[in-house]
């Protein structure tokens, strides 16, 4: 069963915000990562509002679970990412 990453990407300093954000998503190592885990990004980076900053996220899909939480850990250790979890393909539409 497909299975899902969800990506909180890192506010940007200095950049426009929506472009340096959104770019860390077309980054080659990130493509790879993708890429080594047969995943796909299902929506583009949203931009959501918090009551502290705003930020971006998006979905990935990945084919099970267990790609789901290494990918999400691979992610987690890269720069630009401020945090990635897997979830159930059921838990999302």
């Amino acid at each position: 069963m497909p299975a899902y990453v969800i990506v909180e990407l890192a506010p940007s300093r200095g950049a426009p915000r929506s472009r340096s954000e959104s770019a860390i998503l077309t980054r080659a190592d990130v493509k790879r990562l993708l890429s080594e885990h047969e995943a796909e990004l299902v929506t583009p980076p949203v931009r959501k509002t918090a009551r502290d900053a705003p930020s971006e996220s998006t979905t990935i899909t990945v084919p099970d679970m267990a790609r789901a939480h290494k990918l999400a850990a691979a992610l987690r250790d890269m720069e630009g990412i401020a945090a990635a979890y897997a979830k159930p393909g059921e838990e999302l539409p």
